[in-house]
């Protein structure tokens, strides 16, 4: 596959290998991790995306000057320099089109752009979210200020131009900070939310609610999930990290009950407003860091037949480990987007007496390094042959109750 700035971006690293390359290197990649840890754990096969391009629902681009004339685009590695990665191969064509359309806005505006070393400047990123299946598009515009000139004129001109925009998000980010997104927002069309869905669920998210980047293959994941945990009808279950409620509402139909958890309070209200209009009645939701909530569910001797986590790229915490294997559910299922993490987390779980025989891999992130893996942990079952003075203990009972029956 070509790309004219694939030397310079950086975001496809994979982009010159076939997808069966890629999947070998992904399987051994893991390998090695699990090699390198000394975990008996088998790594099995990539489950590939049919679909490998125009599949990220969420695009975050920067911008920059060129003689003068604005263009749009992705950072370079390790850097904030701005690629100019126009009709991006791996962003779905009409959010193409939008970041096209803003880019040339942006220009004709004469919108300040934001920079870096002086902290002067308005705009600093566009981030657009695209539904799937429903084709509902959001975009957010980034500014380190409240004030947004001719934003009015913006929102009409793509509104217009573009139905699928549902809605219209101002961020304001006036820190000197690599971290797009901070709290303060306001809604400038809409109601801040977009709809999808997934695994037959009407999922709504807003502009700062994780939802998965390759909708496709989250289904893969989610299916293959459920399938590995086997749920019973009695079972019930604790979904952390639970963002937008995804995982759990999908096992809301296996089991008795679910309860999320999950530390942004804009995540479990879309969340909660997700389990409604689902009608989906067994489950509840907390925001609540995951960590401090296994601490209390410790304390107050809470019962879990099942436990999920789907934590960060930095993983669980130790404490988190600890008191999670301390309420003895019989399953505990791991999902990561980063293997490295989740592979020293699997050892901490092997100290508390949890182990899982097997890790399954989800390509979401094709032509990339990056992929997810999932596992069931359960607990080990310690079957030592009893030692040898325990051995002739044993027979000498054996012999005594036998001379006591003559």
């Amino acid at each position: 596959m070509k790309c004219k700035v694939e030397k310079i971006c950086g975001g496809c690293s994979l982009l010159k290998l076939k997808p069966s390359m890629q999947a070998d290197k992904k399987k051994k990649d893991v390998e090695a991790l699990v090699e390198k840890a000394h975990l008996k754990v088998r790594v099995g096969d990539v489950h590939m995306a049919k679909n490998d391009t125009h599949y990220r629902n969420k695009v975050i681009v920067g911008f920059s000057k060129d003689k003068g004339k604005v263009y749009s685009g992705l950072y370079a590695p390790h850097s904030h320099r701005v690629v100019k990665t126009e009709n991006c191969i791996m962003q779905p064509k009409l959010v193409n089109e939008i970041i096209n359309k803003i880019t040339e806005l942006v220009g004709s505006m004469k919108l300040e752009l934001y920079n870096e070393r002086t902290g002067t400047g308005l705009l600093r990123h566009v981030l657009i979210r695209w539904g799937h299946k429903t084709d509902e598009v959001m975009v957010v515009f980034v500014t380190s200020q409240k004030i947004f000139p001719s934003r009015k004129n913006m929102v009409r001109v793509l509104t217009s131009e573009f139905p699928q925009i549902k809605t219209i998000v101002q961020n304001i980010n006036p820190r000197k900070t690599s971290i797009v997104l901070q709290d303060e927002a306001i809604v400038l069309y809409g109601n801040g939310m977009i709809h999808d869905e997934l695994c037959g669920l009407d999922i709504a998210f807003s502009h700062n609610s994780f939802y998965q980047i390759h909708s496709e293959q989250c289904e893969v994941l989610y299916g293959l999930a459920k399938k590995m945990l086997d749920l019973k009808e009695t079972d019930t279950v604790l979904d952390t990290y639970c963002g937008v409620g995804t995982i759990g509402l999908t096992m809301t139909d296996s089991c008795k009950k679910v309860m999320g958890v999950e530390l942004n309070p804009d995540a479990i209200e879309n969340a909660k407003y997700n389990a409604k209009q689902n009608k989906i009645k067994n489950i509840e939701f907390v925001a609540m860091d995951s960590t401090e909530f296994m601490r209390q569910a410790r304390k107050y001797h809470n019962h879990y037949d099942a436990i999920i986590l789907d934590p960060p790229r930095a993983g669980t915490t130790k404490d988190f480990i600890e008191c999670a294997t301390a309420l003895n559910p019989r399953k505990i299922l791991y999902i990561s987007c980063d293997p490295r993490t989740q592979v020293r987390d699997l050892n901490q779980f092997r100290k508390q007496g949890y182990v899982t025989n097997k890790l399954e891999l989800v390509d979401l992130f094709p032509y990339t390094d990056h992929i997810e893996s999932v596992c069931v942990l359960e607990k080990k079952q310690f079957n030592q042959k009893p030692t040898k003075k325990a051995q002739r203990q044993a027979q000498f009972r054996s012999s005594k109750m036998s001379k006591k029956k003559r």
